[in-house]
């Protein structure tokens, strides 16, 4: 009988405090003041303001001093596995996907096994930036499928603010600082297992990924720690150059999928796509309508309440739908993902 891969469970945490645009206006004035004349300094603010206004950031949310990738990572996953019905003691493996991490070595997922009791567990981290979760749930698929593995608890802690630079020593410095003034904190998680259920294995879309890289571009976007180029664990990224990069991927990957001759009438339920600010309304929302893809009504920007969650994107927008009922058991949904490194990611799966 052919088997497949069925999330069984989905989890997510916000952190509670909130970081309003003001906030995070006062602390790039305040970290750049000492480097900047009044007057640049007063460019600098009015610049970034007017760039998280374009961008449509509100509000963040960040973790306290004392509350870590693993603990907001531990949350979702606890919720997770109540969502599945599954005992921590029968997981098989559990990858950790979070870019922000407990440590270089070992891997972060044995701090989440010792915390959910998850005994039985072999552990995995992996990271590839804001397609990292999608990554993991590729791997995870193929070790169920292959029967590597029964049950897999895939989660994500991104306590992001600790990456955050906000010294600007000139005001040319904000074209890459400012992706830390709309960066948000967030952790979520999801328990997938085996089936054999028709709705799932019989779904020639269910579980199907595809990415597309351009290659030599990890320059535009990273966070340092032993290269040639990069502050060791700063936030560095020419939002522009990211976007754009980032943007024009996802529509050629998109292209090239639906060209394919299996995707001639393509239908699906629930789209999901890794926000990055109103650019994802203005810019590729228009451009599945104009390739012939139905954008569904129940399709919500998180962007303006969270900022760029990294990672998490995909788990928190997938709980939220769930609870808001915006999602079935059964519906197709597709996950649009542009990415550092610079790449896109698409990913199909039956929820």
């Amino acid at each position: 009988m052919k088997t497949t891969t069925k999330i069984l469970g989905v989890g997510s945490y916000i952190p509670e405090r909130i970081i309003s645009n003001d906030d995070a206006l006062a602390m790039l004035e305040n970290a750049s003041r000492a480097y900047l004349e009044s007057a640049d300094l007063k460019t600098l603010t009015a610049k970034a303001a007017a760039k998280m206004e374009k961008a449509g950031s509100v509000t963040r949310h960040w973790c306290e001093e004392d509350q870590y990738s693993t603990d907001i990572a531990r949350l979702a996953s606890e919720k997770a596995l109540n969502d599945a019905g599954v005992d921590a003691a029968d997981i098989d493996l559990i990858i950790y996907t979070g870019m922000s991490k407990a440590f270089v070595e070992p891997a972060t997922a044995h701090v989440l096994r010792h915390e959910i009791g998850a005994r039985n567990a072999n552990v995995i981290d992996t990271q590839d930036a804001c397609t990292s979760f999608m990554k993991s749930m590729d791997l995870a698929d193929s070790m169920i499928r292959t029967g590597k593995a029964e049950t897999v608890l895939v989660a994500a802690g991104e306590r992001t603010f600790d990456w955050a630079d906000f010294t600007c020593k000139t005001v040319d410095e904000l074209a890459w600082k400012f992706g830390a003034l709309t960066i948000g904190d967030a952790a979520g998680a999801m328990v997938l297992g085996r089936t054999s259920e028709p709705v799932y294995a019989g779904n020639p879309y269910h579980m199907r990924s595809f990415h597309k890289l351009a290659d030599g571009q990890y320059g535009t976007c990273h966070i340092g720690l032993n290269h040639k180029f990069g502050e060791r664990y700063r936030l560095h990224s020419h939002s522009s150059r990211l976007v754009r990069a980032g943007l024009g991927l996802v529509m050629q990957l998109v292209s090239e999928v639906l060209q394919q001759p299996e995707f001639a009438g393509f239908q699906y339920d629930t789209l999901f796509v890794h926000d990055i600010g109103k650019i994802i309304e203005t810019t590729v929302l228009p451009f599945l309508r104009e390739a012939g893809v139905h954008v569904p009504e129940t399709y919500r920007s998180y962007f303006p309440d969270l900022g760029n969650i990294a990672s998490t994107s995909l788990p928190v927008a997938l709980d939220s739908a769930i609870r808001e009922g915006r999602i079935q058991r059964g519906n197709l949904a597709v996950y649009v993902c542009p990415a550092a490194g610079v790449q896109a990611g698409v990913l199909l799966f039956v929820y």
